[in-house]
């Protein structure tokens, strides 16, 4: 079911932002209703701006209401990997980086340290080199050419085993397009195949993976059904139960999303749920800590709360990060977030083709600086995020990166006073024509952000 939204903006401004949804209706969509009626109305709150919104949301579903991509997509995609190689007259490439053999040929995999590799010939079907132990599940899978060792390291190191199969299969003496190896690969390489031709291609997929078609695009809405609810089962957890400690929150929604994964999945490759102590749920002044590691403290009244959780469908990742209040925010609390609000709003607003990303960073981290908060500016504003949770390019200082429709990033920068707290709100945003599209639906305005205990 596709997502249809009509933004009635107030004020020029508002009308670069796509968020500020109205909690109860995005409660609703969260309770599973499979399309809904939406109207609200514009409110202040401090220096925030609320945006009228009405027409209709669906629940996001996988591209073919599947929560996977299919055979179809791959081949596709190997075919555009051989018309970037002709580009560069390589005859083959080689792909180790899990990463990339996934999205090149789909097959999902536990990488450990026994090698499994791709090869793309120039033209034709790939085929994969794996461990003994993957053969029966290889053959489930639309890549039919496989070969297979026994186990690692075994009698011959395993990356020169792979490629002298690559160097028989009539590349002994071909351009071979590799990822940039570690110099003691290298050399297996070369042993493997000491007549070919080794060049360093990486960027090659790497810059295919940067921008996201409608299936990618798709897949990744469908995550961040799961990860809006993520934060609001953790907001519901912190209302319910009010002085919890951060294991308790890490718990309680790891639970109520695996639950609600369990349901609703139609696939689960490359589907991921954070265990417990694996989200960052940081309060009171440790909210000033960007990547906080759990404490037993308690919450109070008073406190900043981080909510920051990621959701997989797919492979593909997807991040939201809420910062509440608990208790009524005070007159200092309010102007912080607002300083975080509006670097958030402008990063998300500036994230469109053409923009150059440190620029992007510049232009967001200065509403901060601006505000006089510039002293708790502790990162960059975001970074590429796709089958890897951080990926390039970075929203960030020295990337000179010009920004292309269909790139997608986090948005997240954030303020962080060490003796009060910090808040930092973390959206997915795909870069548009004009400016960037926010995938999460879950309320970024302070009047929604408050928690009471």
């Amino acid at each position: 079911m596709a997502l249809r939204l009509c933004w009635q903006p107030f004020c020029k401004e508002a009308q670069s932002l796509t968020t500020a949804h109205n909690r109860r209706e995005f409660l609703r969509a969260m309770r599973g209703a499979a399309s809904l009626g939406l109207a609200s109305s514009v409110r202040l709150f401090g220096r925030s701006r609320a945006l009228r919104l009405s027409g209709t949301i669906a629940i996001p579903q996988g591209p073919g209401g599947r929560d996977r991509l299919q055979p179809d997509w791959y081949r596709k995609k190997i075919a555009q990997v051989q018309a970037e190689m002709a580009k560069d007259q390589l005859d083959a490439l080689v792909l180790l980086n899990a990463h990339n053999i996934i999205y090149t040929t789909g097959y999902f995999h536990i990488s450990t340290e026994r090698p499994l590799a791709a090869l793309v010939p120039k033209s034709g079907e790939p085929a994969l080199f794996v461990p003994e132990l993957e053969v029966d599940q290889v053959k489930l899978w639309w890549v039919k050419d496989y070969e297979s060792y026994f186990d690692y390291p075994g009698p011959v190191n395993r990356i020169r085993w792979i490629f002298e199969r690559v160097a028989r299969r009539g590349l002994a003496r071909g351009r071979i397009g590799i990822e940039a190896p570690a110099v003691n690969r290298l050399r297996e390489m070369k042993l493997g195949a000491p007549r070919a031709h080794l060049v360093v291609a990486d960027e090659l997929v790497e810059r295919l993976r940067w921008i996201k078609d409608s299936g990618e695009l798709a897949m990744m809405r469908r995550a961040m059904y799961f990860a809006d609810f993520t934060v609001e089962a953790g907001r519901d957890f912190v209302k319910r139960n009010g002085g919890v400690t951060e294991d308790q929150i890490l718990k309680a929604t790891a639970d109520a999303v695996a639950d609600k994964m369990s349901r609703e999945l139609k696939d689960v490759v490359g589907v991921s749920i954070e265990a417990p102590f694996g989200g960052l749920v940081p309060f009171g002044k440790r909210s000033a800590f960007p990547h906080a590691v759990p404490s037993p403290d308690r919450l109070r009244k008073g406190d900043a709360l981080i909510l920051s959780f990621g959701s997989q469908v797919g492979g593909y990742n997807v991040e939201c990060e809420r910062s509440f209040c608990v208790g009524r925010p005070s007159d200092y609390a309010k102007r912080l977030f607002d300083a975080m609000l509006a670097a958030h709003d402008e990063g998300a607003r500036l994230m469109k083709a053409g923009a150059v990303a440190e620029d992007v960073d510049k232009r967001a981290l200065d509403q901060i600086r601006q505000a006089g908060f510039g002293s708790f500016l502790r990162h960059r504003t975001g970074h590429g995020i796709g089958l890897e949770g951080h990926e390039s390019p970075w929203i960030a200082e020295g990337d000179k990166t010009v920004l292309r429709e269909g790139m997608t990033f986090s948005c997240e920068p954030g303020v962080y006073d060490p003796n009060f707290g910090g808040f930092r709100h973390s959206d997915t945003v795909v870069a548009g024509q004009n400016q960037g599209e926010i995938l999460n639906r879950y309320p970024t305005r302070l009047e929604e952000m408050v928690i009471e205990i």
